[in-house]
């Protein structure tokens, strides 16, 4: 199999790395972060002025057209300088279902925004109930006297802190019995995050960015066409991004660590020269090689089919666990220092439970890898 990606393909990913280059320097990250956004408002017209929010959207809808191999050498190199951006929840997740089954109407109408960085989506489909079943939703809609409203609470919402507009998923009001909707059909509904009768409620994830939780009493909401299987599909390809973030992750937090313990001096000499220092290193190595190779093969498998959607889940399995034992691994090897703001291993740590429990959690994945 051919890994080699293509001269496009290398010149995105240069792009990516240049504007990581230029945005992530010293203390960068922790201004963008403390603003009330979580990101940059100058970084985000900056990808959109180069392309990468276009990437999920089709040719016909002003998109660029991008596969998960696209993806890779774009989410990888964001994932090395810890962007603070939201890219994976906003054009990725929710701009990838808008792209795939919203109406006409609603892709004239968002589309281009989204692709140009004046507006912002997100998807609402998570549930407190739900843990990781990404089949139970309680949210009800309704349809009376041609108009359609949504009632529920959504939350854990990535890029929803600025969102204009949601996605969210729902069961028909007749469908629920004793409040249990898990087995009604689940469609999708376009909410203004303006309208009247949602609330919602900004928080901080783990890693400093901003999600949210939104309450919907009976909120209107414009129809979608498609289903939950075309959720399927892009959640399949958002984990392929998300890991892709992962691996960028780790390969900065390992060329860290290496030189780390190749300067730090210990009873006369440096940690490095400690043979189970070199053991520990030459494991989390093997980890971070196993894990590159799950990510290639991810960009291989046919994500519309249910046996490819299993593949990626089984790769992500892998991954998010890998991605968690290198961090771990690496603040201990820093020592206190590895938890300081000084220094962003605490903040690769982070970035990694938040984008490892994504859709699911390692033994979440595994299960519906097997």
């Amino acid at each position: 199999m051919d890994f080699e990606f293509s001269d496009e393909q290398r010149l995105l990913a240069n792009t990516v790395e240049r504007f990581g280059a230029d945005r992530y320097g010293d203390g960068q990250r922790a201004a963008y972060l403390k603003s009330e956004t979580g990101f940059s408002g100058d970084g985000w017209r900056l990808m959109a002025e180069t392309g990468l929010l276009a990437i999920p959207f089709s040719e016909d809808h002003g998109g660029l057209g991008g596969d998960a191999s696209d993806l890779i050498c774009v989410m990888k190199p964001l994932g090395h300088c810890l962007a603070a951006e939201p890219l994976l929840g906003g054009p990725v997740l929710a701009g990838g279902l808008l792209d795939r089954i919203g109406t006409q109407a609603q892709i004239e109408t968002w589309a281009p925004r989204i692709i140009d960085g004046s507006a912002q989506i997100a998807l609402a489909h998570a549930e407190k109930a739900a843990r990781f079943r990404l089949d139970f939703v309680e949210t009800v809609y309704s349809g009376a006297g041609g108009r359609t409203t949504a009632t529920g609470r959504k939350t854990f919402i990535l890029a929803g802190g600025t969102a204009d507009v949601f996605i969210v998923s729902a069961v028909a009001d007749a469908q629920t019995r004793n409040g249990d909707a898990r087995g009604g059909e689940i469609r999708f509904f376009l909410i203004d995050a303006g309208a009247e009768g949602l609330t919602r409620r900004n928080y901080r994830l783990a890693d400093g960015a901003v999600a949210c939780e939104i309450d919907l009493r009976n909120v209107a909401a414009e129809p979608m066409d498609g289903g939950f299987d075309d959720f399927l599909t892009i959640a399949a390809q958002t984990k392929v991004a998300a890991c892709a973030e992962m691996v960028g992750v780790m390969e900065r937090l390992f060329e860290a660590t290496v030189d780390y313990v190749k300067n730090r001096e210990q009873f006369g000499q440096p940690l490095g020269k400690f043979q189970v220092i070199q053991h520990r290193l030459a494991d989390l190595y093997a980890s971070l090689e196993l894990s590159r190779s799950h990510l290639y093969r991810m960009a291989s498998v046919d994500i519309d089919e249910e046996a490819g959607r299993q593949a990626i889940s089984g790769s992500k399995a892998y991954i998010a666990g890998a991605a968690m034992k290198l961090a771990e691994e690496a603040v201990q090897l820093h020592g206190g220092m590895g938890v300081t703001d000084e220094l962003f291993i605490g903040d690769g740590l982070k970035k990694i439970m938040v984008l490892s429990t994504l859709f699911g959690d390692p033994p979440t994945e595994l299960a519906r890898y097997l």
